[in-house]
């Protein structure tokens, strides 16, 4: 909690933009490739409908060459492999998706947002993408709240939340929405930590950030698939 005893706002904390401001445009994607990671397993984990016509080949293209350079430059294979995907007849009809459907389609759009900030990634556009992590994490805790059936282990959940961090719970979120937090901290401690012009994944501290990310992800998938339908 703050001073005044209330939640600390998510979506406009100082704190939390500050660490962006102090990035430059590299580290900036950097931030903005991690973020997108851990919306990634609902992408690639639980199947799409039919319907959209999205080949999950050109969904592997496009993760492979956002990871392959993250140094915010433009880069022609990977608006290649974006624009392969964007055929897709999803982006020519509406949809009402389901919730895993629509974690799966903010995905897609964090990584559209990518390829209009490339050669860019200004401080707005890295702040966006990483408010769209937390937005999908507090908004997953939302529905879990509102369902009346038990989704997953909520009490293993509960006993995470308690443990956490003060600097954590002031915020007073959910769980995936905290535990968001504490890897996008994490996140951002290590890209402002690591050396310029270094490959940050092939680092043991990338290769801890990479595994965070993806426990987390799995997490939000998870949750996804045990959601009553």
């Amino acid at each position: 909690m703050s001073a005044r005893g209330s939640p600390v706002d998510w979506r406009d904390d100082e704190a939390l933009t500050a660490q962006i401001r102090r990035m430059d445009r590299a580290q900036r994607h950097q931030a903005v490739f991690l973020a997108l990671r851990r919306l990634q397993a609902p992408l690639v984990d639980i199947e799409m409908p039919g319907d959209w016509g999205v080949d999950p080949a050109a969904v592997d293209s496009l993760l492979r060459c956002g990871a392959a350079r993250l140094d915010g430059e433009p880069d022609d294979a990977f608006r290649q492999a974006l624009a392969r995907l964007s055929r897709a007849p999803l982006f020519e009809s509406e949809v009402d998706p389901e919730l895993a459907e629509s974690f799966q389609l903010e995905a897609i759009g964090g990584w559209l947002l990518v390829g209009e900030a490339l050669g860019e990634m200004s401080e707005d556009q890295t702040d966006g993408i990483v408010l769209l992590a937390r937005a999908q994490a507090d908004h997953l805790d939302g529905c879990i709240d509102d369902t009346l059936m038990a989704v997953g282990d909520e009490g293993l959940r509960e006993r995470w939340l308690a443990q956490a961090g003060s600097h954590l719970r002031a915020y007073g979120l959910g769980y995936f929405a905290t535990r968001n937090l504490e890897v996008e901290g994490r996140c951002h401690e290590v890209v402002l930590a690591a050396s310029a012009g270094g490959d940050l994944l092939a680092s043991e501290a990338g290769r801890e950030l990479l595994n965070m990310c993806d426990d987390y992800s799995s997490e939000v998938a998870s949750a996804l698939r045990a959601f009553p339908t």
